[in-house]
């Protein structure tokens, strides 16, 4: 798997959240009591640059208590098959309760997330993940909304969270010492379909390896 289509697209997922800050609530956590717990209620993988072998970054997904059941349901005590994935992967892209939590290991630099959002916007917007609108709002955008991480960039142990609600998308991102770089809401009932759809796509790079994660028991 390649490292650039998947920062785009966790990029992409980031940049709707341009909205007010959010005042004062604790950071999303996965294992606040608001989402499931227990067997098939959460997803992890390890995204690799294949050709250097370098780990980029883990990722978490952790539902709502009403995907749980649905999940619970198609992949209790059973194998995993590019049928039953589908299945799944249909219900995650379509909740609109959930925490995804990125964590990079290893330093990533704006330039280059930026220059891997800017490749890959163009072929978001051809997967039906955004809108030619949304495609041209985002590229024009960016460079203010994140400002302030220009010359940080991204550092090991930083933590990107999205908090997926039916009308909203918190962003929260977090240095590997606990501090709070960004932390951003934004009112759109559209951000929960983008956001999942993102990381469950049919041809995204983690798509296959969040799915069979949810049936290694």
């Amino acid at each position: 798997m390649k490292a650039r289509p998947f920062l785009a697209l966790a990029a992409l997922a980031l940049s709707f959240a341009a909205g007010p800050a959010s005042a004062g609530d604790p950071v999303p956590s996965l294992s606040s009591p608001e989402l499931a717990q227990g067997d098939y209620s959460a997803m992890h993988m390890l995204l690799e640059k294949t050709v250097l072998n370098v780990d980029v970054l883990t990722v978490d997904v952790k539902f709502g208590k009403a995907a749980h059941e649905k999940l619970k349901a198609l992949a209790g005590g059973k194998s995993y098959s590019e049928g039953l994935g589908k299945q799944v992967a249909d219900v995650a892209i379509k909740t609109d309760d959930a925490l995804v939590q990125l964590k990079f290991a290893r330093d990533v630099s704006l330039d280059m997330w930026m220059d891997a959002v800017f490749d890959n916007l163009e072929q978001a917007r051809d997967a039906g993940l955004i809108t030619p609108k949304i495609q041209e709002r985002v590229k024009n955008a960016l460079p203010t909304w994140f400002a302030a991480l220009k010359e940080r960039g991204y550092e090991k142990g930083d933590r990107v969270l999205y908090r997926v609600r039916p009308d909203s998308l918190r962003t929260v991102v977090v240095s590997a010492s606990g501090k709070v770089l960004m932390d951003r809401l934004e009112k759109d009932k559209d951000a929960p379909r983008v956001v999942m759809s993102s990381y469950f796509a049919p041809k995204s790079d983690f798509r296959e390896l969040l799915l069979k994660s949810l049936f290694k028991k």
